[in-house]
């Protein structure tokens, strides 16, 4: 006896309701060919949807819709409209169950709730502890019941049953247990070990005969391995947050697991991408005790007619363009979808018309590009050229309000070079600092900042420890220093200085400073750990990218 679930999945979606330009390289007879392809949004998703579920009831079959967190952020629908418009159209495409993802939390626990509270499908953090949240603040999560968080009293994470065929099909919501290190939940949230939780739970989901278990992961790839191969008894983990394509892509140029990839202790894991650019649509095929014993379809990138072919830079002529359209027509993992209208008419009607209008909206040119580096490289030995400006943008922001020593930002907040030319209000925000997080002044020891400073590059430079990556590269403005990778811990930043009106000065360990920066860092994510130590708080009650609108504003070049 097996058992079928017709599976549509996406992840890391962050706001992107129009279609995102996506870079093909293919080879049709021995030629390369770049295919510049908008592939996705919200309205194609909602067809591919709606196509798969029709697809599972001819069939007679199971179907779900699943969301692997990471909706909020990342475009300028989320710096407008919060997450109010990702509730409103995730709820017209018939979202059975999402997890909540790191970024949900970016500007704490509210928007969250208010999120939750939107939304008319279950939302998933099975080991999410909220047995200390304070139940008397503004919006708590506890109260709502479509939120599956860590049931305390059994020791497991609240799951959801669906029917398949005459057994349970159980979806277990596990988000990443470092949310405190990467997001900005409020300090009474917890979050335990997904190991462990889902290790508890899918003991108890057994013993209650359940053996079709879906894990609706937040953990990213690597995560969702380790998790299967700790874990025995998991049908599927469908994840996010590192925005992996499993599968096999290669032949369109994406970077991807490969099929062998996906399979893990007999746990198939399942991500599609990120940005809703790519769905991943699949026929599952279980045996009584819950396995996945074959898997038809996969992800697939949705993308239409609209679409330009080059060969060493230059477009294709008609008769090219033919032999490609003709074998996009059946490549694996592309997928014509055309929109849903009504999806397409309320982003076109409610939501577009803010955005058009920030991109008609110049606020300075640029004279040259300016290239951005996480890190210095050979290329760029001073790292950024885009990060510095930024800083200045915070402190420009922060002086109007307090007198201000230093600005410090980290290199992963900020997203993209700059090309020549006009930028816009919609580059800045919804490109360059896309991430709606407010900024916040801070007094601090100057002994405290040396460690802010080393902390930091020791993380991103996996220097001593095992750091979460180069974003936490730091970029200053009136600060300048040395670093020393082969010293010893604490001891390797030197030369500090900090510039006044009378020069630049040498930084006095234990001198109050007042720095400016986003709240992510200030509150200790990714090696600012030191950031910890400051006090006399000041939210500035402006976001990253206000603060460098405003700041690029009061110039006609930027450079």
């Amino acid at each position: 006896m097996t058992y079928s679930l017709y599976l549509a999945h996406i992840n890391d979606t962050h706001s992107h309701f129009e279609p995102t330009l996506v870079h093909f390289d293919v080879t049709i007879e021995q030629k390369a060919y770049q295919v510049d392809a908008y592939c996705g949004g919200y309205a194609r998703l909602a067809t591919a949807v709606q196509q798969h579920k029709a697809l599972a009831k001819e069939n007679n079959s199971a179907s779900l819709f699943l969301h692997a967190g990471d909706s909020f952020q990342g475009s300028l629908y989320f710096s407008q409209f919060k997450g109010e418009a990702n509730a409103h159209l995730l709820n017209l495409m018939s979202v059975d169950a999402m997890t909540i993802g790191n970024h949900e939390f970016d500007l704490g626990n509210a928007p969250v709730s208010k999120f939750v509270d939107q939304v008319n499908f279950p939302c998933l953090a099975g080991n999410m502890d909220l047995s200390q949240e304070d139940q008397q603040k503004h919006l708590p999560l506890a109260p709502h019941k479509n939120l599956y968080y860590y049931n305390n009293q059994l020791a497991i994470a609240n799951y959801v049953l669906k029917p398949l065929g005459e057994k349970q099909l159980a979806i277990v919501g596990i988000t990443h247990d470092q949310m405190h290190n990467i997001g900005c939940p409020d300090a009474d949230c917890h979050f335990l070990n997904a190991i462990e939780t889902t290790k508890a739970t899918v003991k108890h989901l057994n013993q209650q005969g359940v053996n079709h278990i879906i894990i609706l992961s937040h953990l990213g790839y690597e995560g969702d391995i380790a998790l299967a191969k700790a874990v025995t008894g998991i049908s599927v983990i469908v994840g996010g947050h590192s925005h992996t394509l499993t599968g096999e892509f290669g032949h369109l140029g994406q970077a991807c697991t490969g099929n062998e990839g996906q399979w893990q202790n007999d746990c198939l894991i399942l991500q599609a991408g990120k940005h809703a650019e790519s769905i991943g649509l699949s026929c599952l095929h279980f045996d009584k005790s819950g396995k996945v014993i074959k898997l038809d379809g996969g992800t697939q990138f949705l993308i239409d007619d609209n679409w330009q072919a080059k060969q060493n830079g230059q477009v294709v002529c008609e008769q090219t363009r033919a032999q490609i359209s003709e074998y996009l027509a059946t490549a694996a993992g592309l997928l014509k979808c055309p929109d849903d209208q009504q999806i397409a008419e309320i982003i076109n009607q409610q939501y577009r018309p803010v955005v058009e209008q920030m991109k008609s909206q110049v606020v300075t040119k640029l004279s040259h590009p300016l290239r951005h580096s996480r890190m210095p490289n050979q290329e760029l030995p001073n790292g950024s050229e885009v990060s510095p400006l930024v800083c200045q943008g915070f402190y420009q922001a922060s002086a109007a309000q307090h007198p201000t020593d230093f600005a410090l930002h980290n290199a992963g907040g900020v997203r993209v070079s700059l090309k020549a030319g006009p930028l816009s209000k919609a580059d800045i925000c919804g490109r360059l600092l896309p991430f709606e997080i407010t900024l916040m002044s801070y007094l601090l020891k100057g002994e405290d900042l040396a460690m802010v400073i080393e902390g930091a590059i020791n993380n991103a430079t996996n220097n001593g420890l095992m750091g979460t990556g180069d974003g936490s590269f730091p970029y200053f403005y009136k600060l300048r220093y040395r670093y020393h990778a082969d010293k010893a811990l604490g001891q390797r930043v030197s030369q500090i200085e900090l510039e006044d009106e009378e020069g630049w000065q040498v930084l006095q360990p234990q001198r109050v400073y007042r720095g400016v920066s986003s709240a992510y860092t200030l509150a200790g994510k990714e090696g600012y750990d030191a950031l910890l130590n400051s006090w006399d708080h000041h939210d500035l009650e402006l976001s990253m990218s206000d603060s460098f609108v405003s700041f690029a504003s009061s110039k006609e070049y930027l450079l």
